[in-house]
């Protein structure tokens, strides 16, 4: 079993994004909702993550709209592939601005 973390940094303001709603799906099913902490953070979704294909949706629009800012994007979001690899923790931070977003795997 596998664990998961989030990170949203707002990269035009160089501060972290608090107060993102972010939900973990799989197969167009929400199986966890988490709101980001002051440092941009949510530190686990699930206890565990069983092998499988996921989806994280961050809802940067709201949020954008809530500091006063217009983006183009309702919504930031990375698919991913869990393996059977156990203790395997995945780190996967969101990287946004009004006028894009990225992601990598972190640690």
């Amino acid at each position: 079993m596998s664990t998961l973390s989030t990170h949203i940094l707002d990269i035009s303001t160089g501060k972290p994004a608090q107060g993102v709603t972010v939900h973990l799906q799989q197969e167009g099913k929400t199986l966890a909702t988490g709101v980001t902490n002051a440092q941009g953070r949510i530190a686990a979704f699930v206890p565990s993550l069983p092998a499988g294909r996921y989806r994280l949706v961050a809802e940067i629009g709201e949020w954008f709209s809530e500091t006063g800012r217009d983006t183009l994007y309702p919504c930031a979001q990375i698919d991913f592939v869990t393996g059977e690899t156990a203790d395997e923790h995945f780190h996967l931070p969101f990287v946004i601005a009004p006028g894009g977003w990225s992601t990598y795997r972190g640690s």
